[in-house]
């Protein structure tokens, strides 16, 4: 079984297509390689089931012939995007053509070699400040950044392929992804507490720190799209995938202030900045995960705190690596 990965170089692709290859399908890649590489990856390409291209989706014409020359393509996970608030807000315009633009042509191929399923991963920024919570999937779509009108513009196009034209799809809403898949990426609010913790730097809390997010690892989400792969009748469907707890963000702060005390000996503090523009502030935030576990049987396995313990060790692991690299290069000059 053939199946595409877009944005797979990707701390959630790249993790995904671990998985995958563990259970036997052969992978496609594709990636510009804007945010990284694909060095996570490199060492699965022995068993001759993963190929890693470089590739802009927003290029129809290279992703034509990437596809054009694969006997049949199963499925196609859809991953590759500008994320997130601080990037899509630095960069509108790459962020509107590569999420949207990006999103039509994926759905242009999957639609011309007839691909069984294309998956979607959206986000929980296409709700906004919910009117209620947990928020449900049938829940007003309001986004508040333009990280979360390029995601709901997708799956306008998503929805309008499904329904026109009879193309099998599924998207799923993310809640806060964290955790160390085949890698992490410092910069979302876990690793950067445990970043800046384990530095001696303050965890910087943008406002209050009252307001919540639904925090998801990034395992659990890997085995939510592996479920929605195999399910033969969820073509058409979205979900949320999340817990269905609410975290707040000083939560966040005090669990890592009491893991990193743990490990170093160290208190870790916290510094207060302004509220970031566009942050979503309602009380309570969290998904509503009640469909998914229902229709899928999808119940995460990881606890949180867990989760911040390994991003702990993993911090510990890459420094080390990074100190060794140091030590060799100084002694070879």
């Amino acid at each position: 079984m053939s199946v595409l990965v877009t944005g797979g170089a990707g701390y959630i692709g790249s993790a995904l297509i671990s998985k995958l290859l563990d259970d036997g399908y052969h992978v496609i890649s594709v990636d510009n390689l804007s945010r990284g590489d694909y060095e996570h990856l490199r060492g699965l390409e022995e068993n001759g089931r993963l190929e890693l291209v470089v590739g802009d989706i927003c290029d129809a014409n290279r992703l034509g012939k990437i596809i054009n020359r694969i006997e049949h393509l199963d499925a196609i996970f859809h991953l590759a995007a500008i994320p997130g608030l601080k990037l899509c807000r630095k960069h509108p315009a790459k962020a509107i053509t590569t999420n949207i633009y990006g999103t039509y042509n994926i759905l242009k191929v999957a639609e011309k070699y007839n691909v069984d399923k294309l998956v979607f991963a959206s986000s929980a920024a296409v709700y906004g400040d919910p009117l209620e919570v947990p928020v449900k999937e049938t829940h007003p779509r309001r986004p508040k950044n333009l990280y979360g009108v390029t995601k709901l513009a997708a799956e306008h196009l998503i929805a309008a392929y499904h329904w026109e034209r009879d193309l099998p799809t599924v998207i799923l809403r993310l809640g806060n992804v964290y955790g160390v898949g085949l890698f992490t990426y410092w910069d979302s609010v876990v690793p950067k507490f445990v970043r800046q913790a384990l530095n001696g730097e303050p965890m910087t809390i943008f406002g209050t720190g009252e307001q919540t997010r639904d925090f998801i690892h990034v395992w659990d989400v890997v085995e939510a799209f592996k479920m929605v792969l195999e399910a033969d009748w969820a073509a058409g469907e979205v979900f949320n995938v999340g817990t269905g707890q609410p975290i707040s963000i000083k939560t966040v702060a005090e669990t890592v202030a009491k893991i990193v005390e743990d490990a170093t000996g160290v208190e870790p503090r916290v510094e207060h900045l302004p509220p970031m523009e566009g942050d979503i502030r309602t009380p309570g935030f969290c998904l509503s995960v009640e469909k998914i576990r229902e229709r899928l049987g999808f119940r995460p396995t990881w606890n949180f705190e867990a989760g911040v313990r390994q991003l702990v060790e993993y911090f510990f692991r890459f420094e080390g690596a990074r100190a060794q690299e140091n030590i060799s290069y100084v002694g070879e000059h």
